[in-house]
Order: structure tokens, then sequence, then C-alpha cells
């Protein structure tokens, strides 16, 4: 059980709560390919394609691929965030 004042806790609720996730390899958001990186929503953890220090490569992502948790944040919130693990979409959804 994750202590409620955790320090990665800020709000997440709002839109993360019960939200359908796919564990993928990281890729740029398809609606911006601009973007060269996320963040974990709980921790902040950088998700890249590069090979940078610290760079996470694989992660739990929303279907829409906009919001973004790290392996960590995942095992330690999976519980209390009611997340349900689904196939990852077909390339292009």
């Amino acid at each position: 059980m994750v202590d409620p004042s955790d320090w990665r806790l800020m709000g997440q609720e709002k839109y993360l709560r019960g939200v359908d996730l796919c564990r993928r390899t990281y890729r740029r958001y398809p609606k911006n390919p601009d973007w060269d990186h996320d963040h974990c929503a709980f921790c902040g953890a950088k998700f890249m394609i590069e090979d940078q220090p610290n760079a996470l490569h694989e992660g739990y992502s929303t279907l829409d691929e906009y919001r973004w948790i790290c392996l960590t944040c995942f095992d330690d919130f999976k519980e209390m965030f009611a997340w349900r693990v689904v196939p990852t979409p077909a390339e292009g959804v």
C-alpha cells in the first residue's frame, strides 16, 4: 500500500484513475512527433527513443500515448489507481 502523502502523488487521480493502460516501447507522441521525450506522470523519469543517460525506453501509457508511467510507479500505484492493462493497440490507432 502506498502512503497517501507520497511525493509522487500530485492530483493524478483526476485523469489517471481507472484508465486502461498498455505496456509498450516508447515512441514519440503520434499527434505531435516533434516531441522528443515524455515524462512519467508520477516521478518525472524521462522516456526517450534515443539512448541518453537514465532515459527509459519502455513503460505503460494511456491508449492515446499522451501519458506515460514508468515500471516502478506502475507497480507502486496500480492498485490505488485501479488500472486495467490491455493489449497494445494496432499501430496508427
